[in-house]
C-alpha cells in the first residue's frame, strides 16, 4: 500500500511540474533516453508504431534475413505472423555500451509481437495486447554521426517545452499526451529512420516464450561483415542459448525452476530461482548474500551484459521482490544499501506486476500491463548522468564511464576499430 501511494503522489507531483515554464535550456531526463510507447487500443492502430520493415539507413530496421536466423519467439504462431504483428515499443539511447572495455554509442529498439487478445489474458477481448516474447535491435554509431543524432534528437524533445528531468520512468508522458500521431512521434521516427537501419545495425537478442507461459529461451547474435556470430553468454561455459523453466502453480514465488545452463560463479541466484517457498523468513549469511547478488546484479556500475547471464539478470525484479517482501529488513541492511545503485534521478518504479514470477521482461509490455525491471531504471539513470555531464555530446571531454585519459572521440573510434568480432565491418556516418 505504501508503495501505491508513493508512486501516486510522485505522479501527481510530476504532473504539477510539467504545468510549470520550460527552462531554456532542460536536462535530459528518464523519459528523454528511455522511450516508452503507449499500447494501442485495437488492432487498426498497430500501423502507428513502427515495424520491421520501415526503411531506414541502408535498409529496413529488423530485414528478415536477421529475423529467420533467430528461433520461433512466440511458439504457437506462425513465424511469417509474428514478423508481421513486431513493433518497437520502447526506444534506448546509450552514450556508451559497455563492450569489451570500450563505450559503443547506440540506440536500441525494443520489440514485441502485437495481437489481438487470446484466451486466458486479462486484456478484454478485442482489444491489442503485447505477446511476452521480445527481440532487442542496437545499432551502434561513429562519434560524428552520434553527435548529429544527439542534437536533432536535443531540437525534437526541446520542441515540445516539456521538461521531464524530475519525472520517473513511465510511458513517455509526451507520446501519451499527442498520441502516436502526433508531433513527436512522427519527428521521432523521422529522426531514427534517418539514423539507424540495416547499415549500422550490431546486435540482434531475442527472448523466445513457449506455450503455457512458463518458460523462457535467451539468445543472440552479434553483426560484422563476415556475418552473424552467436552471442556466448557469460557464467555458462560458452553457451549461445540459456533456458528458464518455472512452476505455473504460483505467481508469488518461485517454483521448482530449472536454469539450463546453470550460471557459476558469484551473485548467483540459483537457490532462490529453483525454490523460494521454503527459504528462511529470517536472517541468515544465506538471505544475506542472496539480497546482495540482487542488488550488485541490478546495479549497471558492477555488472553489465558482459558480466552477467541472461536468466539472472532478466529474473532479479522478481527474485528481489519475493525477496524483499519476505526479508524487509534488508532494506535498511548497510550492505544491501551499499552494493545497491544510487543516483539523483528518480527511481520509482511505476510498472505493473513488479513481484511475479511469471514475468521475465525487463521493459515492455506484459498483456497490457507496463513492466519495468529495477535493472532497466538503473540503467537509464546512469545514462541520464552521462547525458548531462555532456560526455555524450562533446569529442573533447573525457568520457566518465571510463577509467582514463582518452577523449571520447578516441575511445569510440578505438572502439569501432580494434574490437572484435565487428572490427572489420564499415562505420559510415549518417547524412548530416
Amino acid at each position: 500500500m505504501t508503495w501505491r501511494i508513493l508512486m501516486h503522489a510522485t505522479l501527481f507531483l510530476a504532473s504539477l511540474l510539467a504545468l510549470m515554464p520550460a527552462q531554456a535550456n532542460p536536462k535530459w531526463g528518464m523519459n528523454d533516453v528511455t522511450i516508452i510507447y503507449p499500447l494501442p487500443h485495437y488492432p487498426h492502430e498497430i500501423s502507428q508504431l513502427i515495424s520491421p520493415g520501415t526503411e531506414g539507413l541502408g535498409g529496413s530496421l529488423l530485414p528478415e534475413k536477421y529475423f529467420q536466423r533467430l528461433p520461433v519467439i512466440n511458439q504457437g504462431e506462425p513465424r511469417h505472423l509474428t514478423y508481421r504483428n513486431l513493433r518497437v515499443v520502447a526506444v534506448r539511447i546509450d552514450p556508451c555500451f559497455s563492450f569489451k572495455g570500450e563505450c559503443l554509442p547506440q540506440v536500441r529498439l525494443v520489440w514485441q509481437p502485437l495481437n489481438k487478445s487470446s484466451y486466458g489474458s486479462s486484456t478484454r477481448v478485442g482489444l491489442l495486447e503485447a505477446k511476452d516474447a521480445a527481440i532487442h535491435t542496437l545499432y551502434t554509431f561513429t562519434p560524428a554521426s552520434f553527435q548529429t543524432f544527439l542534437g536533432r534528437y536535443a531540437e525534437l524533445k526541446d520542441s515540445n517545452a516539456r521538461d521531464m528531468s524530475l519525472e520517473p520512468l513511465q510511458v513517455h508522458p509526451v507520446l501519451a499526451r499527442q498520441g502516436l500521431d502526433g508531433a513527436f512521434a512522427q519527428g521521432l521516427m523521422e529522426l531514427l529512420a534517418d539514423h539507424i537501419g540495416e547499415q549500422n545495425l550490431w546486435r540482434v537478442t531475442a527472448m523466445s516464450t513457449f506455450v503455457g507461459g512458463d518458460q523462457w529461451e535467451f539468445q543472440g547474435f552479434n553483426i560484422s561483415e563476415e556475418g552473424a556470430h552467436e552471442i556466448r553468454i557469460p557464467r555458462t561455459h560458452g553457451a549461445t542459448r540459456q533456458l528458464f523453466s518455472v512452476s505455473s502453480l504460483t505467481h508469488n514465488d518461485f517454483s521448482n525452476g530449472q536454469l539450463t545452463p546453470a550460471p557459476l560463479g558469484n551473485d548467483n541466484l540459483q537457490t532462490l530461482l529453483r525454490d523460494s517457498r521454503f527459504q528462511p523468513s529470517t536472517s541468515s549469511p544465506l538471505m544475506r548474500e542472496l539480497g546482495l547478488s540482487v542488488a550488485r546484479i541490478e546495479n549497471p556500475n558492477i555488472h553489465s551484459p558482459e558480466t552477467m547471464d541472461c536468466v539472472s539478470c532478466h529474473a532479479a525484479q522478481a527474485a528481489g521482490s519475493v525477496l524483499l517482501n519476505r526479508l524487509p529488513w534488508l532494506r535498511n541492511d548497510p550492505q544491501h544499501i551499499e552494493a545497491s545503485f544510487s543516483s539523483p534521478s528518480p527511481l520509482l518504479n511505476v510498472g505493473s506486476l513488479q513481484g511475479n514470477t511469471q514475468i521475465l521482461r525487463a521493459l515492455g509490455y506484459f498483456e497490457r500491463h507496463l513492466i519495468l525491471s529495477r535493472r532497466v531504471i538503473n540503467e537509464t539513470a546512469r545514462v541520464v548522468e552521462r547525458m548531462n555531464s555532456r560526455a555524450a555530446t562533446s569529442d573533447d571531454e573525457k568520457n566518465p564511464g571510463l577509467a582514463g585519459a582518452k577523449s571520447r572521440k578516441e575511445v569510440v573510434a578505438n572502439a569501432f576499430l580494434n574490437s572484435s568480432p565487428w572490427s572489420t565491418r564499415k562505420t559510415t556516418s549518417a547524412a548530416n
